[in-house]
């Protein structure tokens, strides 16, 4: 009996990024729901305002959304460059 992949799963490479638990408190749709302003005081408050990892959950969310939800993967950049300028780093990004 063959076993055939499908088609639409990609195969997993030494590039390829991995889904990665936070130790910080379960969004429970948050990241959804609220608008990018109030997620980014979200994000600050539970993160404890460390710049590093409010960054990578928001490019986390980024990455593993770009293709099948660009205006979600837009709102995470949005919230990402909001985090920057309120914890005053400068050099934001588009």
């Amino acid at each position: 009996m063959a076993i055939y992949s499908s088609p639409n799963k990609k195969k997993k490479t030494s590039k390829s990024i991995e889904w990665h638990d936070s130790d910080a408190p379960d969004a429970k749709g948050k990241f959804r729901d609220l608008s990018p302003q109030a997620l980014a005081s979200w994000l600050i408050k539970t993160r404890r305002g460390n710049l590093s990892k409010i960054i990578s959950s928001l490019n986390q969310q980024y990455v593993f959304n770009r293709q099948k939800k660009p205006s979600y993967a837009r709102k995470m950049k949005t919230v990402m460059n909001i985090v920057r300028r309120r914890l005053g780093k400068k050099n934001e990004r588009s």
